[in-house]
């Protein structure tokens, strides 16, 4: 989208150059998603005695929500690889803060079962792990499978960046809604 470059162009055309020069500054945006996700899943430990986990949920999704909008909406090199760190935030919120959230609710449910004289749990924590980690497998794979249709109905990959804003906002309506608050 922001080098206009053509993957189907002869090899040794300026559409085709420009098509690779756009995929070489897409593997930096790539590494910087990497570094953000890393200094993102650091700064979570900081953030969550005041915000909480339901709080660090709802922001990563909106963070996530807001800078592939503005990708979108202002597709540039400089804006583009800036807000690829956006992209850390959301693989990083992705992959800890629903994990532990399950911790959360496993210990809660624990502590009611042993109130009640029960030392029986109904199910154990690598379940829901492993329940979620599927959701998030079949998300990928709904993406995938689906994604290729909308770009030919909209004739235009930026739709790609604009639908996941706007799934990722309905993602924070429902943080809000339906997640519960965990001390």
């Amino acid at each position: 989208i922001v080098y206009k470059g053509n993957p189907y162009a002869d090899h040794n055309s300026t559409a085709y150059v420009t098509y690779e020069r756009g995929v070489e500054v897409g593997c930096w945006g790539l590494c910087i998603n990497a570094v953000s996700s890393a200094l993102y899943s650091y700064v979570q430990r900081f953030l969550l005695p005041y915000i909480g986990l339901k709080g660090l949920y709802f922001m990563g999704y909106f963070v996530f929500g807001m800078g592939t909008s503005l990708i979108g909406l202002f597709p540039n090199i400089i804006a583009t690889l800036i807000l690829c760190s956006v992209f850390g935030v959301m693989s990083s919120t992705l992959y800890t803060i629903p994990f532990n959230l399950i911790a959360e609710y496993q210990r809660e449910e624990e502590e009611q079962m042993k109130l009640r004289g029960s030392n029986h749990s109904p199910r154990g924590t690598g379940v829901d792990c492993a329940a979620l980690t599927c959701m998030v497998q079949l998300a990928q794979i709904i993406v995938g499978a689906g994604l290729g249709a909308l770009v030919n109905l909209a004739g235009s990959v930026v739709v790609v960046v604009l639908s996941a804003s706007t799934m990722s906002l309905f993602g924070c309506i429902f943080i809000a809604l339906f997640i519960r608050y965990v001390e």
